[in-house]
């Protein structure tokens, strides 16, 4: 009797497994933020998604607009008349929270606090303790403060990293992809070998971006930089030298700034300038500035328009490319503008 008891409930319990419904295993909660490391090594916690960013500086600037336009809260430099006429209207009304660095540090905590970016993003070179200042900067402000390294050389890297963060790898890898190409074009173009010059700036044109330094990074890549100097400056005036300097150097080729165009345009009169033979031989040219310098000032992704531009006047044998279809092609990636033959006519003098 036992025995059959045993055998009914074993039955039972079988049929109850047969119909019986798996419990689903809970997927584990998506986390709403991640650690983050930068290049500098500091690591701070960001939001999982972000869309709301502020740059820190010009050359943030710069560098993020052709990637996320769409997540500015606040520039950190307010566009200028020249900008303005080319920058979609959407853009021109984003309030201006100021920059952390540069001669024009203007930095506004309150502001910054008031448009509440996720997320603070400076781009560009190590400056001396910046890894102190920036943990400051994120201390009193409650907003993670990151630091991406970037030169003309690593563009491209600085876009895969920028890419990764803001979840916009696609559009990244167009941008680095531009960049790698454009610097391996300016390679093959100088390879045979490079002229000897100088770039000067300032409405005297007696500054001159040093050979090595960090604003001079472009000069370098287009010439060989006859301006050596003891301590070459990281800012954007370069190191002031004078006209007994230049004389000895005696450059074949002179670019002078957009704002150097005082000095460029009086040099084949001037009792000085006209001794140098890059003046005898006509070989100096006047840097376009539209709606920045092409060649450095900021050195940010200007730089590149400035090495077609560069190659172009340098070594017009060898720079075969339409430099009218490039500077279309730069302004509607890094701008997303389509220019028009009468302005790019404009910005490049002719």
């Amino acid at each position: 009797m036992k025995k059959k008891a045993f055998v009914v409930l074993l039955v039972c319990l079988m049929a109850l497994s047969l119909f019986a419904q798996p419990v689903p295993e809970q997927a584990p909660a998506a986390s709403d933020t991640v650690s983050y490391t930068d290049d500098l090594g500091r690591t701070v916690t960001l939001p999982a998604k972000i869309d709301r960013i502020l740059p820190a500086g010009l050359i943030s600037q710069y560098v993020l607009f052709p990637l996320a336009a769409d997540t500015f809260v606040g520039l950190s430099v307010a566009w200028n008349d020249s900008a303005k006429e080319i920058v979609d209207a959407k853009y021109l009304d984003i309030p201006y929270a100021g920059q952390i660095y540069g001669g024009k540090a203007t930095f506004n905590m309150e502001e910054v606090l008031r448009l509440d970016p996720q997320v603070v993003i400076d781009v560009g070179e190590r400056k001396k303790a910046i890894s102190d200042d920036l943990d400051k900067i994120q201390n009193q402000l409650g907003i993670a403060v990151i630091h991406i390294d970037a030169s003309t050389a690593t563009m491209d890297k600085a876009y895969a990293k920028l890419g990764s963060l803001l979840g916009l790898e696609v559009q990244a890898k167009e941008l680095g992809d531009y960049c790698a190409q454009t610097l391996s074009r300016i390679r093959t173009i100088t390879a045979p070998g490079k002229v000897k010059g100088i770039y000067v700036v300032g409405e005297k044109g007696i500054n001159v971006l040093a050979k090595d330094s960090y604003q001079g990074e472009t000069v370098d890549m287009l010439m060989d930089n006859l301006a050596v100097v003891e301590n070459p400056s990281s800012r954007g005036t370069g190191n002031e030298v004078d006209m007994e300097r230049i004389l000895s150097w005696n450059p074949p080729y002179v670019i002078f700034a957009g704002d150097a165009k005082p000095a460029f345009e009086k040099a084949p009169a001037d009792p000085i300038w006209s001794q140098v033979s890059a003046v005898k031989d006509g070989h100096i040219f006047l840097s376009p500035d539209i709606p920045a310098g092409w060649i450095a000032n900021p050195p940010s992704v200007n730089r590149f328009l400035g090495l077609l531009w560069g190659a172009k006047k340098l070594y017009p044998d060898r720079a075969t490319y339409d430099l009218k279809t490039e500077v279309k092609r730069y302004f509607s990636l890094f701008y997303h503008a389509d220019l028009t033959d009468a302005e790019i006519a404009r910005m490049i003098g002719e």
